[in-house]
């Protein structure tokens, strides 16, 4: 028996049929994959669209609030404090000659200029009291006289470096500190205390004498010269210190003055501070001081418990020599307030 078989039952699709299902298939991925995209970007912009309304009411509503306005009132001083500006000056070193090529161009240093710079210095610390005198009565000022005012002949090499010999030198300090107490008396109402310590530079013998240094240097002598030019001067008063500290009374707080070279320093890891803070604290034992006043180390610094003075010469081939941190020539100021205690410090710079 013969069997036939039947025309089209077979189950294969075409092979154009399959390519055409195939096509849908893409075709439907690819609008899903479009219709997410749609929809991440519809969300989106609706999101942006809710903040928008939420910024606008914001703004609306600061627009209708009623008008406001914060005032703040001038500070005016009740009366109840005063201070008093203490001002520092050291280490000027006025014979001694700086050249710019010992100093890579940093820094010179003269007569002439030793003179200007003394005279801005100054001419500044009464413009800096005046400014402060706007906020708070301002009736006393100390000014301390710290030493090596004259560089001297203490070390073999540094007469080379010097345009002046030592007694030349302190004569020609002293009649730059005398017009500048002039140029204070004439310009303020001010009562002054000068209060002199001397320095290591100033003295006549080869070594420190610690128990006899007041009497070995030039500075001593300076200071009572000085003190005899302003006898009459009845809002002058000269504390002439007899050891190395001097304590000076403000408002209830010591205040302690000293050159300076009494604290060893031989660099380190914490600068100037550890040791400064060290002998402090020894001190502190005997008589214990608010604050300590001091240069010596040609270093600016104010902080809770000292003030280190800058120098006036500036920076050296000493300083270049030994890798010290580069210092614009500077001194010091600080007011002490009545009822705050240390307030304002102003470092007085120059211009030459």
């Amino acid at each position: 028996m013969t069997t036939k078989k039947a025309v089209g039952s077979m189950t294969e699709q075409p092979p154009a049929r399959k390519q055409t299902s195939r096509d849908k298939e893409i075709q439907i991925v690819s609008l899903r994959g479009e219709l997410q995209s749609l929809r991440r970007n519809y969300n989106g912009a609706l999101h942006e669209l809710q903040q928008l309304r939420r910024e606008q009411d914001a703004f609306l509503s600061i627009a209708n609030r009623e008008k406001t306005t914060h005032i703040i009132e001038p500070y005016r001083a009740e009366g109840k404090s005063e201070a008093t500006a203490i001002v520092l000056a050291s280490d000027w070193h006025v014979e001694e000659e700086v050249k710019k090529a010992k100093t890579s161009g940093l820094n010179r240093y003269n007569l002439d200029i030793a003179k200007a710079r003394a005279d801005q210095f100054f001419s500044r610390a009464v413009k800096m009291i005046q400014k402060e005198q706007q906020d708070i009565p301002i009736r006393e000022m100390v000014l301390f006289l710290g030493g090596d005012f004259i560089t001297g002949n203490i070390h073999e090499e540094l007469p080379t470096n010097c345009l002046l010999e030592p007694m030349d030198a302190i004569d020609y300090a002293e009649e730059l500190i005398a017009s500048g107490v002039e140029f204070i008396l004439a310009h303020t109402k001010l009562k002054v205390t000068v209060v002199c310590s001397v320095g290591n530079h100033s003295r006549i013998t080869e070594k420190t004498y610690i128990s006899a240094e007041q009497g070995h240097s030039l500075e001593t002598f300076m200071y009572r010269s000085l003190r005899k030019r302003f006898v009459g001067e009845k809002r002058i008063t000269f504390v002439i210190g007899e050891g190395y500290h001097t304590y000076i009374d403000v408002y209830g707080r010591q205040l302690r003055f000293h050159h300076g070279h009494g604290i060893r320093y031989q660099g380190g890891v914490g600068g100037l501070t550890i040791p400064v803070n060290k002998a402090i604290a020894q001190w502190n034992k005997a008589v214990p001081a608010f604050l300590d006043c001091f240069g010596h180390y040609h270093t600016s610094m104010s902080l809770s418990n000292f003030v280190s003075n800058g120098s006036l010469i500036g920076y050296n081939a000493f300083a270049l020599s030994i890798k010290a941190d580069f210092e614009r020539p500077q001194q010091s100021m600080f007011l002490v307030d009545k009822l705050r205690g240390k307030t304002v410090s102003i470092p007085l710079l120059f211009d030459i």
